[in-house]
């Protein structure tokens, strides 16, 4: 039988133990037996990381048998920054991370909670501190609405069945203002990394003669750019400019007038 399955006032079996770290709700310390024999306090505290002081479990004699009631795991609290949620049938967040960025706007926050110590692909996230909520993920109706926010340089989180999980490495794709001056007659082009474009492909925009615009360029892309003559960035000959770092943050072009 599934850890779900069984009800609170039902002992557990190793195997239901087993069940019950490989859908993410305890930690083993060691290898689990394959067996249907029930266990012992003395067992559950030898094969997953629990919470000793739990009044249900410490008032056990270690040589009696367990019911699932009895058994909380140790658990950590993470503080999951995020800009926009929405309220379908439950408190969704699209897209969160580790640690706040001012430049993805995740100023939001809400405490889940995991018997994983540390991040890890694949950990499951919780409501309460006993780790008995999943934190519910969402990507139907609130994910074609609601803005996906990748941020900090640690873990974003992503739904690929209905308890939300930690997956994908990500870091937050932080921009700077710069300011491009067309000191030429003629218009002119700039290859460059866009905020809000591919990290593999540049982009391609056009200043006129004369004049001047506004650039949000990625982070560790400010010198991997190329000024032409013309509209298309094509290369050649390089025309009269000036490329001007403004010393501020972005999300958009926008963001830097």
């Amino acid at each position: 039988m599934s850890w779900d399955g069984l009800a609170n006032n039902q002992t557990v079996s190793f195997n239901n133990l087993q069940n019950a770290v490989t859908n993410g709700y305890f930690v083993a310390l060691t290898g689990i037996p394959v067996s249907t024999e029930q266990i012992t306090k003395s067992d559950a505290s030898t094969y997953v990381n629990l919470d000793t002081g739990y009044a249900p479990y410490a008032g056990k004699a270690s040589n009696q048998l367990v019911v699932k009631s009895n058994l909380r795991p140790v658990s950590y609290s993470y503080t999951i920054y995020y800009e926009e949620a929405c309220y379908y049938d439950g408190f969704y967040i699209e897209g969160g991370a580790a640690s706040a960025d001012i430049a993805c706007s995740n100023a939001l926050t809400i405490t889940l909670y995991s018997p994983s110590s540390s991040f890890v692909a694949g950990m499951k996230l919780f409501y309460d501190s006993a780790c008995s909520n999943f934190w519910y993920g969402d990507t139907g109706g609130c994910g074609d609405y609601y803005k996906v926010i990748v941020a900090g340089t640690t873990y974003s989180f992503s739904y690929p069945d209905s308890s939300s999980t930690v997956s994908n490495i990500n870091t937050c794709q932080t921009c700077s203002c710069f300011l491009l001056e067309n000191t030429d007659s003629v218009d002119i082009s700039i290859s460059f990394y866009d905020c809000n474009g591919s990290t593999t492909t540049p982009e391609c925009n056009i200043c006129a003669a004369s004049s001047q615009i506004y650039l949000c360029i990625q982070d560790g892309q400010h010198t991997n750019y190329t000024v032409s003559y013309g509209t298309n960035c094509s290369g050649g000959a390089t025309p009269s400019y000036t490329l001007t770092a403004l010393g501020t943050t972005c999300n958009n072009s926008g963001d830097c007038i």
